[in-house]
């Protein structure tokens, strides 16, 4: 069950739907549409739109597996690495087909990260931030100098799509 009744009852009211997404490992095939996997000798091209690269530290605590949020960058790649083994989950979206500037929610995936392995996303993929599936998970990311200045876009899906996500493991 992704939900009390209690919330499901709510969130019609409301005419807002959930969708429930089911975590998958991430693999090369898998994560393909959204971006790539990186080796552990592996190399990747980052394109950065011109820009400079960043690496920066970012750590996030243990939260719900659920969010109504996604964001993208539009022109630019970026790359984590997690640091310390910690497994996590990340929610990512292809944009939609209709309207670019909105995720497609039929294109939704989770995927759980297991600490190991570096992962590319690409230019425009809508992704969350990731779900520690402990206390914490901190990874190195590689993006753009600015990036969330000049080019980032955030959408609230309650209000552009009506609706919440919850992700199963």
């Amino acid at each position: 069950m992704c939900s009390s009744d209690l919330r499901k009852a709510a969130l019609e009211e409301n005419l807002i739907r959930t969708i429930c997404l089911q975590a998958q490992p991430m693999t090369s095939e898998a994560f393909a549409p959204y971006g790539e996997m990186i080796g552990e000798r592996g190399q990747v091209e980052l394109d950065l739109d011109g820009g400079r690269p960043c690496l920066v530290a970012q750590t996030v605590e243990a939260r719900p597996l659920t969010f109504d949020f996604l964001g993208r960058h539009a022109r630019s790649e970026q790359v984590f690495s997690p640091l310390g083994g910690g497994a996590s989950v990340i929610a990512v979206a292809l944009p939609s087909a209709e309207n670019p500037s909105l995720p497609d929610p039929r294109s939704m995936a989770a995927f759980i990260v297991d600490g190991a392995r570096a992962f590319k996303l690409h230019r425009g993929c809508w992704h969350t931030s990731a779900f520690p599936l402990g206390e914490r998970a901190t990874f190195l990311v590689m993006d753009r100098e600015g990036t969330l200045e000049e080019d980032f876009d955030l959408r609230d899906l309650k209000t552009s799509l009506g609706v919440v996500v919850e992700i199963q493991l």
